[in-house]
């Protein structure tokens, strides 16, 4: 523990943080939650463009802020454990539920969305570290 002397303020920042790992917790816990009930939804119709389905996109975008939301709480491995299990058991979970279909397409959106969002923010960080050692 660092050494506040007669100032409380270092344990007051630690509160902070701690309080700010918590709102993390819960925002990736409702995250998830929605994403269960976005692909649970029985007989969601999806626009497509042309040749292009937009529901690939939309997989995309929700895994995608889902590594985001884990990026800064969890270990790269448990990063990718949590992630894929997220994106494997949410189009798994449409074997049930009528008016969806399970589609290998939209796991792989899913993992891609994932993956990009790590090498987007491991990226950052790593150039932030530089810069800040220079």
């Amino acid at each position: 523990m660092p050494k506040c002397g007669k100032s409380n303020r270092c344990y007051q920042g630690m509160g902070r943080r701690r309080m700010k790992k918590n709102s993390r917790i819960i925002l990736l816990v409702f995250w998830v939650i929605a994403i269960f009930i976005l692909t649970g939804y029985p007989s969601l119709k999806v626009p497509t463009l042309k040749h292009f389905p937009i529901d690939k996109l939309y997989h995309f975008i929700l895994f995608f802020i889902l590594g985001l939301l884990e990026y800064r709480l969890l270990k790269t491995t448990v990063f990718f454990a949590v992630g894929c299990s997220v994106v494997i058991l949410a189009e798994l979970q449409q074997l049930f539920v009528p008016g969806r279909e399970f589609e290998i397409l939209d796991i792989l959106f899913g993992m891609i969305g994932l993956i990009s969002s790590y090498i987007i923010f491991h990226h950052r960080s790593l150039i932030r570290n530089v810069i800040s050692k220079t």
